[in-house]
C-alpha cells in the first residue's frame, strides 16, 4: 500500500527534525516542488492493510448510514490508526457500489418504492405517526438499515399521511433561550420529571447531556418521581457509563434529595482522590459545598431538558395525550378509580415505552443540523458521536460568551 501522510504528520516530523514552519508554508511549497494534494492512492488490494480498511469501511457505512465520508476517514485514523482520507473512503465505497444516493430512473425508482412500503408498514404498526422528513430519514437509516433519499420520504408521507403533515405545520414559537455553553461532554446534565401523563398512572423522568444533546436516560413507569426511583436510576446510569458529570441540573422537587446526596458523595470521593495526588489543598476541601456539583432552579428555566419534551411530544407522546384525553372525557378513565389507573398502565405502558425507546434511539442518531451565525454557542453533530468524540462537532467561534452554569 502505498505510504500517505496528514500535513500534520509532515508538521510534526519536522518539528522532530528540528525545522519550524506553518501549514501555510508547507503547503506552498509542496505546490511549488509540483505534488500534488488530494491525489488517487494506488493500493496494492492484496495487503492486509488495505483489506482491513475496507472491512472498516464496510462495517460503518453499513451500520452508521448517517456518517459522511470525512467522518468515516477520521473514526478510522482515531480508532484504528490507518491512514486514510476523505477521497480514499469514497473511492473505496464507490467501487463496491455502497451507494449514498442513486439517479432518477433506475433503481432510483425502485428505492422509492421500497422506500413508501417501509413506511407504509411503519405507518400501520403506528410508531412513526408523528415523524415528520429528517427523523423519519434518521429512522430508516439507524433502525432498519434502509438509507432513504429526502424527496421519497417526502413523497411517501404526502401520500399517505395527510393528517400527520398538517398536524406538524409549524405555529408560534416562543423565542429561544439556549444561550449558554458548557465545555463539552458530561459537564451539564439536565435531568427531569415529565408530568403530561402522570394524571393517568404513566411517568417519564430523563436526563439529557447539555454539550452534545444526548439522552443520557430515560425511564417510564408508575413511580418516577419517587426519590429511591430517581436515586436508583441515576445510579445505574454512573454505573453503566463509569463516570458521573461535573454539574447536575434539575428543578426543587422533593424526588431530588437522594440522588443530589448521591452524586454530592461522588464529587466529595472526587475531591479526596485529587488531594492525595496533591491537585487541591485543604482550602478546596474545606470550601467544598453541594452548589459546587449540583444546580437547581425553575423547571422553565431547564431549558436542555424542557426543549427536549417539546419534541418528544411532538415525536411521540402527543397522540396518547389525546387518546387518553378522550377516554377521560368519554368517562372510560376516572382519576379517582385506582382500578383504571392500573389497567391502563398495564396494557398501555409496555406500548408507549416501544414507542418512545425508538425515539430516542432515533434522536441520538439524528444529526443536528448546523446553525445560523447568531447561535455561535451551539455545535452541529450527530448526539452520539458528540458525546464519544468531542472534537468532531463544530468549533464554538472564539468570541463565545463565556459558561454560565448558574443560568442553565
Amino acid at each position: 500500500m502505498a505510504t500517505t501522510h496528514l500535513y500534520k504528520e509532515i508538521l510534526a516530523w519536522l518539528e522532530l527534525q528540528g525545522v519550524h514552519t506553518t501549514l501555510r508554508t508547507l503547503e506552498r511549497r509542496l505546490k511549488a516542488w509540483g505534488i500534488k494534494c488530494y491525489t488517487t492512492v494506488k493500493c496494492d488490494v492484496g495487503a492486509p492493510a488495505y483489506q482491513s480498511l475496507v472491512a472498516r469501511i464496510e462495517f460503518l457505512y453499513h451500520h452508521h448510514r448517517t456518517y459522511s465520508d470525512a467522518q468515516i476517514a477520521r473514526i478510522i485514523q482515531n480508532e484504528d490508526g490507518l491512514p486514510t482520507s476523505r477521497s480514499q473512503v469514497q473511492q473505496i465505497r464507490l467501487q463496491r457500489g455502497w451507494l449514498r444516493r442513486h439517479s432518477p430512473t433506475g433503481d432510483g425508482q425502485a428505492q422509492a418504492l421500497e422506500t413508501t412500503i417501509f413506511i407504509r408498514q411503519l405507518l400501520i404498526e403506528g410508531r412513526i405517526r408523528q415523524y415528520g422528513i429528517r427523523l423519519l430519514t434518521t429512522h430508516l437509516s439507524h433502525k432498519y438499515g434502509h438509507r432513504a433519499r429526502g424527496d421519497d420520504v417526502r413523497n411517501a408521507l404526502w401520500l399517505l399521511d395527510q393528517n400527520g403533515i398538517t398536524s406538524r405545520r409549524p405555529g408560534f414559537r416562543r423565542k429561544r433561550k439556549d444561550k449558554y455553553t458548557v465545555p463539552g461532554p458530561d459537564w451539564l446534565w439536565c435531568l427531569d420529571g415529565h408530568d403530561k401523563l402522570a394524571a393517568y398512572g404513566i411517568e417519564i423522568y430523563g436526563c439529557v447531556d447539555a454539550y452534545s444533546r444526548k439522552i443520557i436516560w430515560w425511564y417510564i413507569g408508575s413511580s418516577s418521581r419517587t426519590a429511591v426511583s430517581v436515586v436508583r436510576q441515576y445510579l445505574a446510569t454512573v454505573k453503566a457509563y463509569g463516570k458521573c458529570p461535573n454539574y447536575l441540573r434539575t428543578d426543587e422537587g422533593r424526588e431530588i434529595y437522594m440522588m443530589a446526596d448521591a452524586h454530592y458523595y461522588l464529587y466529595w470521593m472526587a475531591l479526596v482522590k485529587a488531594y492525595e495526588e496533591g491537585i487541591y489543598t485543604d482550602e478546596d476541601l474545606n470550601r467544598c459545598c453541594l452548589r459546587d456539583c449540583f444546580i437547581t432552579g425553575k423547571s422553565t428555566a431547564n431549558i436542555r431538558i424542557e426543549g427536549l419534551w417539546g419534541q418528544q411530544i411532538r415525536g411521540c407522546t402527543e397522540s396518547w395525550m389525546i387518546f387518553f384525553s378522550m377516554l377521560k372525557n368519554t368517562f372510560w378513565f376516572r382519576e379517582d378509580c385506582p382500578t383504571d389507573k392500573v389497567v391502563l398502565t398495564f396494557i398501555f405502558i409496555p406500548i408507549i415505552k416501544a414507542e418512545v425507546f425508538d425515539w430516542v434511539e432515533t434522536h441520538n442518531a439524528n444529526p443536528i443540523r448546523s446553525q445560523s451565525k447568531w447561535r455561535y454557542h451551539t455545535v452541529k453533530g450527530v448526539p452520539n458521536d458528540l458525546h464519544l468524540r468531542p472534537e468532531d462537532g463544530a468549533q464554538i467561534r472564539r468570541r463565545r460568551a463565556p459558561a454560565r452554569l448558574g443560568d442553565a
